[in-house]
């Protein structure tokens, strides 16, 4: 009652939070994406002008650069997929639908903030590995 008192009814708000979601989600995949591209021209740069690097700290970098991308780009898709579909949601006209999405909601949610968590664990290797090798 107090919802609709202040003029927002509770399907309103959810759609307020999904719609949230979604435009900070596909920033952070962007974001990631340029990172990517950050991260290894960086290493590139730094491999020119050193003799110091490991081979396998170049390999394990620019692997875990490229499993990052991979996962990514994967990620992209399904969020394109998840937003397509969830337009439909303007069609609900009953509680069972909205609940459909909303569940839908739920479950992409724990999936990409998953895979956002790895990534910030990969950057933060990165960071750590990039300090200790150039005293950043």
């Amino acid at each position: 009652m107090e919802d609709a008192v202040m003029g927002h009814h509770p399907e309103e708000i959810h759609r307020e939070f999904m719609v949230n979601d979604l435009k900070r989600w596909k920033e952070e995949i962007e974001i990631i994406n340029v990172e990517m591209i950050f991260f290894r021209n960086l290493i590139n740069s730094h491999l020119k002008e050193l003799a110091t690097w490991n081979a396998n700290d170049y390999r394990n970098l620019l692997n875990g650069i490229s499993d990052v991308k991979k996962s990514n780009k994967i990620v992209q898709k399904q969020f394109l997929s998840f937003s397509n579909n969830l337009e439909g949601m303007r069609e609900c006209d009953n509680l069972e639908c909205e609940t459909y999405f909303l569940n839908d909601h739920a479950r992409f949610k724990a999936d990409i903030e998953d895979h956002f968590s790895h990534y910030k664990a990969f950057k933060k290797r990165m960071f750590s590995f990039l300090r200790t090798k150039y005293n950043y």
